[in-house]
């Protein structure tokens, strides 16, 4: 008798169920329509970062405390957003250590930008080794050009003994990064 009442309460419990689903399905609507809007289409805006060959100045092919050299490049930059805005950095991992990592952590290396040519301006965040760069015509393409400077210093007083000897540090791959700040 007892499973028969499970059975018969399992059933009635089933039987509810399917019917709320069923009745919970919506109702059939006979007609209906649209109407297109026209809302146009979305075009992407662009940036972009181009960098051309630089020189160092002076050239130094063994550094030693008390160094310093700058290397010079032109970049162009090309932008056009409504709400772009983006920030240039030092791509502090573009520059890697050789041997170790104490000439590395010894050299303080600097971004500095120029004056620029285009419809934009650079201009210093106050954090060292950014820049925000913006478009006068967001609307339209636009590109900007200017110099940008790399200088890496080797103070003096950077290291002692015979700390940082027979190290490398690669700056053959060092890059500015453009990149867009959120909105």
């Amino acid at each position: 008798m007892r499973a028969m009442n499970k059975l018969l309460t399992g059933l009635v419990a089933g039987a509810a169920g399917l019917v709320l689903i069923a009745g919970g399905a919506g109702s059939l609507a006979l007609w209906n329509d649209a109407a297109q809007v026209n809302a146009g289409s979305v075009d992407a805006g662009v940036m972009t970062i181009a960098a051309d060959a630089g020189t160092w100045s002076p050239g130094i092919a063994l550094w030693v405390p008390g160094d310093s050299a700058t290397y010079t490049t032109n970049v162009t930059v090309e932008l056009a957003g409504d709400h772009l805005s983006t920030e240039l950095t030092l791509d502090g991992s573009s520059i890697v250590g050789v041997g170790g990592d104490d000439l590395l952590n010894a050299l303080s290396i600097q971004l500095g930008v120029g004056a620029v040519t285009g419809g934009g301006t650079v201009t210093p965040t106050g954090t060292p080794n950014v820049y925000t760069v913006v478009s006068n015509t967001p609307t339209v393409a636009t590109t900007l050009t200017f110099p940008v400077t790399v200088t890496v210093d080797f103070p003096a007083d950077s290291v002692t003994g015979t700390v940082a000897q027979n190290q490398s540090v690669d700056l053959s791959g060092v890059a500015v990064q453009l990149s867009q700040l959120a909105p």
